[in-house]
């Protein structure tokens, strides 16, 4: 068993996972034959009031030239009712006969689920991606509307709440038509501006009306911007009131005893959105400052695509013209002509046999041996790549890596250089090194020596420098030697610039002299570390 997911998760609730479900029968493989049962109940409003057997759907499909039967129809009204889209109706009906008691056993009616998801379907099917005016004209109507309600007494119980509820959805319906109009022109304005196949001619049609459009539509948000703000303000303060007189009316109750939703602005919530669109807010921009804003960007992608056209000269720019300069070749040339166009735009030749001979033995694969049993020949590589049996000529001079080796050689002198400065600093250092302060590369070096002495230590052969307790580690080109001690309860501290190093229960030291003892008694032992 599943939890089911809550409000706030990126899947959504169950409730709208099944709401979703509606969307299903109109991108399934049989998309064709459900979005026409659907129209047959959404078209007009008979079909939105009645309920309809399968045997009807089938029948009135069949005068569209939809050949169903009745069956397949049955399960296509019962895949839509599982999903939401249709309903199967309580009506009952009157069977004179049995045959008619079975034809109209199931009624199906529409919901309103599948009316609001076939209306949004039928729309995107009918849409067509041309240019869509911006109603501007409606920002008069705007203003004209707010003003009278501004004009309207102060006391809105005196106000027909019929009348005043009119006046408002008027006012919303404009707006609502204005964002409408004005969101899908700048999305076809975005998608042109962002084309890159623009030739000379569609650019200064397209430039023409542009440019004269956006300055008219500009010219209006300018002009009507500031008197619908002041009207809005002094309205502002009275909306809940106006909202409340409208509502005050005889209202429609659904089942749950709910009042039904009514036509936009009639709730205060509503006017949060006209206000932001002309007014905005105390941390965003009002919307008509954005499309003013839009404008102006959508004039600079216009100049840069100018910018482009005329830089390419007389040249076609982008792959659209050259795309249709080749079309046009293949439409006028003959059968011969198009072959030798096609090879030579696609480079796609016809097959051809290579004459080449396997070996140089006295077994000769035969001319009639097929390909598929014949032994594989060793093509050389230039006639496998260029198609040419000649030779390429002389090898070319080989390169010359010496600044490279000298380079290399003076990068390890150099690091050598640093690492014997780095050792005579550990042998500076006489006695006990406890507290001592060394720089990064002699605390490396001092590393080093103790880890080979850490070796000599962990050696199990008898008369080595090393020994389990301790171990001496000459000190290379130097007459010292570092005594790694093992002492509990003390230990040595090192400092560099880049900390502090403690060694817990080790004790090192630096001594000149014994560094002869100690090859003395290693002699024919373990090699001096270098």
């Amino acid at each position: 068993m599943t939890d089911q997911p809550s409000a706030d998760e990126p899947g959504g609730t169950q409730v709208d996972r099944v709401r979703l479900e509606a969307l299903r029968y109109a991108v399934n493989e049989e998309s064709a034959t459900y979005i026409a049962v659907m129209r047959l109940f959404t078209g007009g409003l008979a079909g939105m009031l009645s309920d309809q057997s399968a045997a009807e759907v089938s029948a009135r499909l069949a005068e569209q030239g939809i050949a169903l039967d009745e069956d397949t129809v049955d399960a296509r009204l019962a895949y839509l009712v599982e999903h939401g889209n249709l309903a199967r109706s309580p009506r009952e009906s009157e069977a004179r006969s049995l045959q008619d008691y079975l034809r109209n056993r199931a009624r199906y009616q529409l919901t309103q689920r599948g009316e609001l998801v076939q209306r949004q379907v039928d729309e995107l099917l009918g849409h067509t991606e041309t240019a869509t005016e911006v109603s501007s004209e409606m920002l008069g109507a705007i203003l004209a509307g707010l003003r009278d309600l501004a004009r309207l007494p102060a006391d809105v119980r005196e106000l027909d709440p019929q009348e005043l509820a009119q006046r408002i959805g008027t006012i919303f319906a404009q707006f609502d038509r204005l964002v409408h109009s004005t969101r899908e022109f700048y999305t076809y304005l975005t998608q042109v501006l962002s084309r890159f196949d623009l030739e000379r001619g569609e650019f200064q049609a397209f430039k023409t009306a542009l440019i004269d459009y956006l300055q008219r539509f500009v010219d209006e948000i300018a002009r009507h911007l500031p008197q619908i703000a002041e009207v809005i303000e002094q309205l502002r303060p009275g909306i809940p009131q106006l909202c409340a007189r409208a509502n005050a009316g005889q209202r429609l109750v659904d089942l749950e005893g709910r009042a039904a939703k009514r036509a936009p602005g009639l709730d205060p919530a509503d006017w949060n959105g006209l206000i932001a669109w002309f007014t905005g807010s105390s941390d965003r921009a009002s919307d008509a400052e954005g499309v003013r804003r839009l404008a102006t960007e959508a004039m600079r992608s216009l100049l840069a695509n100018l910018r482009r056209i005329v830089t390419s000269h007389e040249r076609e720019h982008g792959r659209h013209a050259e795309l249709l300069r080749l079309a046009r070749w293949f439409d006028d040339a003959d059968d011969t002509t198009a072959h030798a166009i096609w090879a030579s735009a696609f480079g796609l030749y016809s097959s051809r046999h290579l004459g080449f001979p396997v070996s140089e033995s006295e077994d000769a694969v035969p001319p009639t041996m097929s390909w598929v049993r014949a032994p594989r020949a060793e093509v050389p590589i230039m006639l496998r790549s260029t198609g040419q049996r000649r030779s390429a000529g002389a090898s070319g001079r080989p390169e010359d890596f010496s600044q490279t080796k000298a380079r290399r050689l003076e990068e390890h002198a150099r690091a050598d250089a640093a690492r014997r400065r780095a050792v005579a600093e550990v042998a500076g250092h006489r006695g006990r090194l406890d507290r001592v302060r060394l720089s990064d590369a002699g605390r490396e070096a001092l590393m080093e020596l103790y880890a080979a002495g850490l070796a000599l230590a962990g050696s199990d052969d008898t008369g080595s420098a090393g020994s389990r307790t301790g171990a001496a580690v000459p000190i290379p080109g130097h007459d010292a030697v570092l005594l790694i001690t093992s002492t509990p309860g003390a230990g040595t501290v090192v400092v560099s610039p880049s900390g502090r190093l403690r060694l817990v229960d080790r004790s090192l030291a630096v001594e000149a002299g014994a560094g002869r003892q100690v090859r003395d008694e290693a002699a024919g032992g373990k090699e001096a570390v270098s």
